[in-house]
């Protein structure tokens, strides 16, 4: 990379907490949906903004996913303002679910389940509720910026758990080719809705994934924090996308070795892996050298969040206590995306 890129500061809401040694804590129970009460999830309150950033009408204007994204971006402006940067260098980019409020009753889903044949399941199934989804992109953002002062670079990514990968690259990108001299990254789950299980593949079944609700939002910088006794850079990306099946392991194999490629790492190197541990894939390909470990357990799928979120796991994980290591992260979704970020991780003496 052409600068260094550091982790500054992070905020988090989910299930677990909003601390990131939250995510290290007893898992909680799922609870019943109030549509369907066979299904489980992890669903958390509407959060309140507070009133010296955010103007009292947008709390009842926007969504609860856009909401928790505005909640985690106000944690960070005490962070952010202490980098004394002027606005039109300070960036903001944005990982915001396909899937939003409004969405269909649960028994019209019901329906459409039992005639997969009729021409609006396909409608229902592929098209997100595009208005309301482009007053969520529009509105959440100019928010975040007004409130940060975030004048500089920006964009939105919108789709499932690579568009938390998509925002955070970008972030980096715009620093490290001096476009930026700091970026916001803030994310948002999907809201959990009946519009949220109709693109479920395995809808139904026993065994289906668990989602939950939750945000997270980063803070990065050119020049690491003054002060700080943890320095994480960003060292190493990559994507990927090839259809699940037989291409499925090329393609992560060809993410890893270009995530690894600029810190020359095998990844019998890599101290911590952050990955699914249900995913047999990855399981396969990165178990036989570390145990693989997540937050999903205590969070639920968090959609477009849980990139960020396990950013924060990673970071907060006691069990290294001050030891340097790098941390690789890998996601993969159901629909073929693959992504890997790589961290290097260091300390430095109190008050340094």
């Amino acid at each position: 990379m052409v600068r260094p890129i550091y982790l500054i500061a992070g905020a988090l809401l989910n299930a677990a907490g909003d601390e990131a040694s939250d995510l290290h804590g007893a898992a909680p129970t799922p609870q019943p949906l109030a549509f369907d009460p066979a299904r489980r999830a992890h669903a958390i309150a509407t959060p309140r903004l507070p009133v010296d950033l955010f103007d009292r009408k947008i709390q009842r204007s926007v969504e609860p996913q856009g909401l928790r994204l505005l909640h985690c971006a106000a944690r960070l402006a005490t962070e952010l303002r202490a980098l004394e940067l002027p606005p039109e260098r300070v960036g903001l980019t944005a990982a915001i679910p396909e899937v939003d409020a409004p969405s269909p009753c649960w028994d019209a889903v019901e329906a459409i389940r039992s005639q997969p044949e009729k021409p609006v399941a396909a409608l229902f199934a592929n098209t997100p509720p595009l208005h309301a989804l482009t007053l969520l992109n529009s509105s959440v953002m100019a928010y975040v910026a007004e409130a940060l002062r975030c004048n500089g670079p920006m964009g939105g990514y919108c789709s499932q758990a690579n568009a938390g990968l998509d925002a955070l690259i970008e972030a980096v990108l715009q620093i490290a080719e001096g476009r930026a001299d700091a970026m916001l990254m803030v994310s948002t789950s999907p809201n959990l809705t009946p519009a949220l299980y109709l693109r479920e593949p395995s809808m139904g079944e026993a065994d289906a994934e668990v989602h939950g609700e939750g945000a997270a939002a980063l803070l990065l910088a050119a020049a690491p924090a003054e002060h700080a006794t943890q320095r994480v850079r960003v060292v190493g990306f990559a994507r990927g996308y090839g259809a699940i099946g037989e291409r499925a392991t090329a393609v992560v194999e060809r993410v890893l070795k270009q995530a690894l490629k600029d810190e020359r790492l095998n990844l019998s190197d890599v101290e911590q892996i952050v990955a699914d541990p249900a995913d047999p894939l990855l399981n396969t390909l990165l178990g036989r050298h570390r145990p693989l470990q997540s937050s999903r357990s205590r969070t639920g799928n968090l959609g477009a969040s849980s990139l960020p979120t396990e950013v924060l796991y990673a970071l907060g994980d006691p069990g290294y206590g001050d030891v340097p290591r790098h941390a690789l992260l890998l996601n993969r979704t159901s629909a073929g995306h693959c992504g890997a970020l790589l961290l290097a991780i260091d300390y430095t003496e109190k008050g340094a």
